[in-house]
């Protein structure tokens, strides 16, 4: 029955009355990435301690997109009762004595 709906109905109003958008939603995310630089044994040596270690770390840090107008985010497809996803940057120091 809905396929002969379809087949005689004008395509154009039929497309139009649904709630259904088709839309291209292709885009990249940098998702996490972290750094991190441990001190040489040389400096660490010198201040009594075993290892100093720095990183730094971020999350959802950008997204990039041929579509992408930066008010929703891709993986919820333009949803607006769905929660962002949160970028967020952490630092860190690790000491060890």
């Amino acid at each position: 029955m809905a396929y002969d709906w379809y087949a005689t109905a004008n395509t154009v109003d039929t497309y139009a009355l649904l709630d259904t958008w088709v839309k291209e939603m292709s885009y990249m995310r940098l998702s996490s990435l972290r750094l991190g630089y441990s001190l040489p044994k040389k400096a660490t040596n010198s201040v009594f301690m075993e290892d100093i270690r720095f990183s730094v770390e971020g999350r959802n840090l950008f997204v990039v997109s041929s579509d992408y107008k930066g008010y929703f985010d891709p993986e919820t497809y333009g949803n607006i009762y769905a929660q962002p996803i949160p970028r967020s940057i952490s630092l860190g120091c690790n000491l060890t004595f």
